[in-house]
């Protein structure tokens, strides 16, 4: 092997350490003071929204500190990044919760957003007035169209949530990008860029298609808040008429 070639694959490797320890699969905020509530029975304070026919859906990704997530506390402009939800499946066709889950994972393969490693995981998000945990389930995985060592459009989907008709589940997506300096890391890029790339891919490649966007009410622009180029909509997909 060429000695050049040698020193890339080295390179690369150490690249992949240092961006895996910064986005460790364990990393979370600073734990609270007080013991943290049953995620069984916890509500987030923030109003959810009602989508119809799929019920209360929450605004926010929830840490596993069960807080709105915040880009494990990187700034964006000097602000806090809130991670708002901004993906609906509707899949009219599913019979079982594990039939809802294969189904979304295949479609989800299908459209080269396998389950990936090099993620952050224990998050959950609000659906029906009760939380649900993550999806995918692997250790330090997340939905992504590429490794964790790139750019990458990369996301979390919470469910599935019973229906009159099949089950819905809720998604949080972003383009992430590469830091080196001052110290590696996935620093924000788009949450609408990772949202309409998905649903793109999934439109043309899967059984869930394109039915337009639900108004959530999550664009933040405040002095300390933001939710950076999120407009506030989740794009919803439905599979099964």
């Amino acid at each position: 092997m060429k000695r050049s070639r040698v020193l890339s694959l080295l390179a690369l490797a150490a690249l992949s350490a240092a961006l895996l320890a910064a986005c460790a699969p364990t990393a979370s905020a600073p734990a609270p003071a007080a013991p943290l509530p049953d995620p069984a029975t916890y509500q987030p304070a923030d109003a959810p929204v009602s989508v119809p026919d799929v019920g209360t859906v929450g605004r926010w990704m929830i840490t596993k500190d069960l807080v709105p997530a915040t880009w494990l506390g990187e700034k964006l402009g000097g602000r806090t990044l809130r991670e708002p939800v901004n993906v609906l499946f509707v899949d009219r066709a599913a019979r079982t919760p594990e039939e809802a889950r294969e189904r979304l994972l295949t479609a989800m393969t299908a459209a080269g957003y396998g389950p990936k490693g090099g993620h952050s995981t224990g998050y959950w998000g609000e659906v029906g007035g009760k939380l649900y945990p993550m999806l995918p389930t692997g250790e330090g995985e997340a939905f992504s169209d590429g490794p964790f060592w790139i750019p990458n459009n990369h996301g979390r989907i919470f469910g599935p949530v019973p229906l009159a008709q099949g089950y819905a589940f809720t998604g949080a997506f972003s383009l992430e990008g590469v830091r080196l300096l001052p110290r590696p890391g996935h620093p924000y890029r788009s949450f609408q860029v990772a949202r309409e790339d998905l649903a793109d891919k999934l439109n043309s490649r899967s059984v869930y298609k394109r039915a337009g966007y639900v108004d959530m009410g999550s664009r933040l622009d405040t002095p300390t808040e933001t939710t950076g180029d999120h407009d506030g909509r989740a794009v919803l997909l439905v599979a099964g008429g």
